[in-house]
Order: structure tokens, then C-alpha cells, then sequence
């Protein structure tokens, strides 16, 4: 089987029965940007997505690869990527990400990283330290954009698309050309508001 088969097999697969319910009117009202990242295998091919939800429609999305990395390291990379659209568009935005390393990270252990030289406890080396440094340096002064987590192949419409778009950025690195329609639910109207 191709690669890139294998990743649009993955994309496609339907999350079946949920283990929980999900409140999607919450994704309904407000700026919800959703961050994946995504290897196959870990370390090897990697790819990252972002997609940008104003009052529940689908505004911006952004993807990305890299030939040898880690999934670690697409998932900082999508979260990265989000924070930099939520600032741009504007906040307050509520920021979801399926990976607990990201999540945490930018939320709990980022603080005492730092205030140890950037060094985890017992003066271990921080790994992807400078993909940490960029979303400090990224967070600062963006008060009202708020990390959360998110279940990921849960059905959450913005997780599922930023996991899609973190495929077609490992498709890129293998130069597979994505059939894909643009997105593009602005109106003209719309997007010279957003522009000024």
C-alpha cells in the first residue's frame, strides 16, 4: 500500500461509537482554532494542520510537513502555527489540541521550564526546546487565548479537519498532489472586515 494511501485510509476512518458526549454548540459562538500534527512512522514523515473556526464556519487552515521529525514535534508545530492565527485574527480565541504533551506543556510545565533555564527537573535537557521557546515567545501578551485539549477522532468537526490537514502536510512532503476543494466561506464583505 502506498503512503499515501495509508494516510487518506486514516483521515477517512469514521470514530464509530463515542465514549462521551460532545457539546459542538460550543464550537458554535467565537474564534476556535483546532491544532494537529501527526508522524508516520515516529520519528519519520511528519505533518501539521491548523483550522480556524469563526461562530462555527470554517475561515482559515494552514498545513505543513517535515521529511524527519517527530510527532511531538508536528504537534508543537500545529500548535505554534495556531497561536500565531489566533493573535493574527484577533482574540479571544479558545485554542484545541488533541495532544496532552502540547496541551500540558503549554499550560503547566512551560512556567517552570523556563524559570529553570529552560531545563526540565533535575537539570535535564528540555527536548524541542526551541519549539517551546517560539510558542513563550508566541504567548506573550496573549492573555485571551486560552489552551485547551480536546479527544481526538472523537467527531469534533475542527479536530477532524486539522488531523485531515496534517495528512495533506506529510502528503506534501512526499509530493503527492491532495485533491481538495478550497475552502473559502467568506464573503468579500466579510474578509474586508477582517482586513482593516
Amino acid at each position: 500500500m502506498a503512503k499515501w494511501q495509508k494516510f487518506k485510509r486514516k483521515a477517512a476512518r469514521g470514530s464509530g461509537s463515542l465514549p462521551y458526549a460532545i457539546d459542538h454548540s460550543a464550537f458554535q459562538v467565537g474564534l476556535h482554532v483546532f491544532a494537529d500534527g501527526a508522524c508516520e512512522p515516529n520519528p519519520g514523515l511528519g505533518g501539521w494542520g491548523v483550522a480556524v473556526y469563526r461562530d462555527g464556519l470554517e475561515i482559515a487552515s494552514d498545513h505543513g510537513g517535515d521529511a524527519d521529525t517527530t510527532n511531538n514535534r508536528m504537534e508543537l508545530t500545529g500548535l505554534l502555527r495556531g497561536i500565531e492565527a489566533a493573535k493574527a485574527l484577533g482574540p479571544p480565541a479558545t485554542l484545541w489540541c488533541d495532544s496532552q504533551y502540547a496541551v500540558k506543556g503549554a499550560n503547566e510545565w512551560m512556567h517552570n521550564w523556563k524559570k529553570r533555564g529552560w531545563k526540565k527537573p533535575g537539570n535535564e535537557e528540555l527536548k524541542n526546546i526551541e519549539l517551546w521557546q517560539a510558542i513563550d515567545a508566541a504567548l506573550s501578551g496573549a492573555d485571551q487565548i486560552t489552551i485547551r485539549w480536546c479527544k481526538g477522532h472523537a467527531g469534533i468537526i475542527g479536530n477532524e479537519r486539522a488531523d485531515e490537514l496534517s495528512n495533506i502536510g506529510i502528503a506534501s512532503v512526499l509530493g503527492v498532489q491532495v485533491p481538495q476543494e478550497p475552502v473559502d466561506y467568506l464573503t468579500a464583505e466579510y474578509r474586508d472586515l477582517l482586513t482593516e
